[in-house]
């Protein structure tokens, strides 16, 4: 493959309110001279710090670099919602013919979700972990009907649930802005920043991170096996290539006709005071997927914060000015106000962007891209577990290890093509207008 420009500079920012939580961290060293290595793993968010860590088990003796462009552990996987989850109600499928479609869907959610519980013990990782469930509601009437399919498709699959209505709806949340909500026993919350912390952490002696080293472009070697990667100070040849930068493949070449980036934004409050807290009936720790697309993710922590994400674009840039964000923050307090109305003034504390890789039929990569390059990601908005497996799974196999999840992964769709720009982008941008205006109940 040809060369390909990657990244130019580190977007290492400080306005991620989960990131914020954490203490400081001494950065690795960015790389720098030439280097050699058996392995490069091109991306240390959750799908890279997996991978390179299952790569040192199966190769003990094989040299592994892990190359970052920021901080390792603070780019978008540090700056999702928190979500663990196994059942997804926008990728439901009512109809009979497509239920066991929806099996495989759901088999290697829920082994994604038993590979990061596994991860947390084994590494003993503090990163809140709550097995409460996960709630998706609507405040729409029109919208119950899908709630209600939801459901049903459940109860085919015997999954534990139940619909929760009227005063225990608004009880359990502490907020009557909904009408209905579908609560799932699968589903699990969790700091993301700490869990990448944790595992960041927690990397084997033998992987080498370089931190702040962005991939200017890279190519494939052409006298002998393997590639070579250069970064601001240095180049790397290796003979396996692993790429794992979710939703940057296209922007590296990889897959770029199949997965496509768009920014969310969010807030976080403050803790509650207890005052406040007593205002919404001190409820347990919740969160609230809506059961509309584009509608919005809420959350009540575990320390009496509440996180708002409530806004998804195309957005050219890797991460949004000040500006930018403070124009976002005005419809994420909309948001709060209209679920929250006893909670006075601007309670945020920070507003952030992030980062998730979508592809049209909701399909994901893993795959061998060609000989001695492979690359996973693309998680369609629910990266958490999917990325922790994704990563061990594509080490194993880049190294000839095929396992039962890589059979479960593989019978699993892949991402569609997509049309070419500027019609993509176009096509994109309609298809956000639509869904931002049918749930502008529910933002």
């Amino acid at each position: 493959m040809a060369a390909k420009i990657i990244s130019t500079q580190p977007k290492n920012d400080n306005s991620c309110g989960w990131i914020k939580q954490l203490p400081p961290r001494r950065s690795r060293p960015s790389l720098s001279g030439e280097q050699h290595a058996d392995w490069v793993v091109l991306g240390a968010g959750y799908t890279g710090l997996a991978a390179a860590r299952q790569l040192s088990i199966l190769h003990p003796q094989s040299r592994i670099i892990l190359l970052e462009g920021q901080n390792a552990g603070e780019g978008s996987s540090a700056r999702n919602s928190g979500f663990l989850v196994d059942s997804i109600l926008n990728e439901g499928h009512y109809s009979a013919s497509n239920l066991e479609e929806y099996r495989k869907k759901y088999d290697i959610k829920h082994a994604g979700v038993e590979a990061v519980q596994r991860l947390v013990v084994e590494l003993d990782i503090d990163c809140d972990l709550e097995e409460n469930g996960k709630i998706h509601a609507t405040a729409v009437k029109d919208h119950e009907k899908k709630l209600l399919n939801f459901s049903k498709l459940l109860s085919e699959l015997e999954l534990k649930h139940k619909i929760l209505e009227g005063e225990e709806l608004h009880q359990r949340l502490g907020s009557s802005h909904y009408c209905m909500g579908l609560w799932t026993e699968g589903g699990i919350l969790l700091q993301p920043a700490k869990l990448a912390r944790g595992m960041v952490e927690n990397l084997p002696e033998q992987v080498e991170l370089y931190e702040n080293a962005p991939v200017l472009n890279w190519r494939k070697r052409s006298n002998a096996e393997g590639y070579q990667l250069y970064t601001p100070s240095g180049q790397v040849t290796c003979q396996k290539l692993i790429v794992t930068v979710n939703s940057f493949m296209a922007s590296c070449g990889v897959k770029s006709n199949r997965t496509f980036p768009l920014t969310l934004t969010a807030s976080m409050t403050r803790p509650l005071t207890e005052k406040e807290d007593e205002s919404i009936g001190r409820p347990a720790p919740w969160g609230v997927l809506s059961a509309q697309s584009m509608g919005a993710t809420v959350r009540l922590t575990k320390d009496r914060r509440i996180l708002m994400r409530n806004t998804v674009e195309a957005w050219p840039a890797i991460n949004m000015k000040f500006t930018d964000l403070k124009t976002r923050k005005v419809k994420h307090l909309e948001g709060l106000k209209r679920r929250f109305p006893r909670l006075a003034g601007d309670l945020f504390e920070s507003t952030w962007s992030g980062t998730i890789c979508i592809s049209a039929n909701n399909a994901n990569v893993f795959t061998e891209v060609e000989y001695g390059m492979y690359a996973a990601g693309c998680y369609n908005a629910s990266g958490i577990g999917l990325a922790v497996l994704f990563g061990t799974e594509i080490a194993n196999l880049a190294s000839g290890n095929m396992t039962d999840s890589i059979a479960l992964i593989q019978t699993n769709s892949k991402p569609m093509l997509l049309p070419p720009q500027p019609f993509l982008r176009w096509g994109i941008g309609l298809r956000l207008l639509r869904d931002r205006f049918l749930a502008r109940h529910e933002q």
